[in-house]
């Protein structure tokens, strides 16, 4: 067994780097192509262009490592196929499942490598490769990593609990806001008082307010029933600075810890903690995918066997991944507009995708 390990692993990883290296330059040759007008606009030194799709390489990795690993297992079990060897390993008494198990735990192996270049390299590189796209490409000298990560200090809409916010601008070394309107709301989301304060500042869990206009709304009639003007009052916010970064939301830019953040702060005010759960569950469930296409490769290279060469593998791979992407867009979209549970939603396509797989496996002895 452990010399068909080794020849199982070697076979395979052959296989493996030669998939990631041609899908990688096709990947580079066809994002060059349709950003062709965006590299030549300012006429950057070419030396720039190279350092970006060097920049650009761990997260082009990160998306066709699933198409590689599928594609990678079935023409590796289709050689094997061809050239009798799987008809010698089951003749030998070798089940299928145990002979592909070195595949299987090599598929686990990579789920976690994915996980990792996601989260520690990719993100590093992606945000050094925006920024030579913006300051060496575009030749936008203010632009630096911080502009990914900016405070929203202009025209603030926001929602916290039973209140909506808005602001004209926040100074962010003071902590405070100006040109204010906050509006509350019960339990039916009816309209019960505003605010509109000059300014406020946030101070140990509460926003504190300056010259304040206070109107309570009639319920029934849905009109103000009377003004309050007050010179200091407080209302049971409790939000910090951080509420106010805009992140760039793009999975490409944020780590998991990140996200996790995000959620930290998004969870005090109720808002967008669709979107934010949504993408914290596709951190770990893209990198799962890899295993489970490994077991449908196995699967379909024994059933196709000897009929079929590397075109087949090649146009079923291509079939799986466009797919899974179709299905993954779908409930990703469902789970960012609250229409679908996030968990749902990050893991639909990895469980279409089992489903299938163990169809498949079950077969096999």
């Amino acid at each position: 067994m452990k010399i068909l390990r080794n020849y199982l692993l070697k076979e395979f990883f052959k296989v493996l780097f030669i998939s990631i290296v041609s899908l990688s330059f096709f990947y580079i040759i066809v994002d060059f192509i349709s950003n062709m007008a965006t590299f030549t606009k300012h006429s950057p030194d070419f030396s720039y262009i190279i350092l970006y799709f060097l920049l650009k390489s761990p997260e082009i990795i990160y998306r066709i490592l699933p198409l590689s690993i599928l594609l990678s297992t079935m023409l590796v079990i289709i050689s094997f196929n061809k050239n009798n060897e799987i008809i010698a390993i089951k003749s030998s008494g070798i089940s299928m499942l145990k002979f592909t198990f070195p595949l299987i735990a090599t598929a686990l192996v990579l789920s976690i490598f994915s996980f990792a270049l996601s989260n520690f390299i990719a993100v590093k590189t992606n945000i050094e490769r925006r920024v030579v796209m913006q300051k060496y490409i575009n030749k936008n000298n203010n632009y630096s990593a911080q502009s990914i990560y900016k405070f929203k200090t202009r025209n603030i809409a926001i929602h916290y609990q039973k209140y909506i916010i808005t602001a004209k601008t926040l100074n962010i070394s003071k902590k405070q806001l100006t040109g204010l309107s906050i509006y509350k709301f019960n339990n039916k989301f009816k309209l019960t008082k505003r605010y509109n304060a000059v300014n406020g500042y946030f101070s140990k869990g509460i926003l504190k307010l300056n010259n304040v206009i206070i109107n309570n709304f009639n319920q029934k009639q849905h009109y103000p029933s009377f003004a309050k003007n007050l010179k200091i009052t407080s209302l049971p916010i409790n939000l910090n600075i951080n509420f106010f970064k805009s992140y760039d939301l793009k999975l490409e830019f944020l780590t998991i810890f990140n996200l996790f953040k995000m959620y930290n702060v998004a969870k005090k005010s109720g808002s967008n903690l669709s979107l934010i759960e949504t993408f914290i569950y596709s951190k770990f469930a893209f990198p799962l995918i890899n295993l489970v296409l490994v077991l449908i490769g196995i699967s379909i290279g024994i059933i196709v066997g000897k009929k079929s060469g590397t075109s087949a593998a090649i146009g079923i791979s291509i079939i799986l991944a466009f797919g899974y992407w179709i299905i993954n867009s779908i409930a990703i979209s469902l789970g960012v507009s609250s229409q679908l549970n996030p968990v749902l939603a990050a893991f639909t396509a990895d469980i279409v995708f089992l489903f299938i797989a163990i169809y498949l496996i079950s077969d096999l002895d």
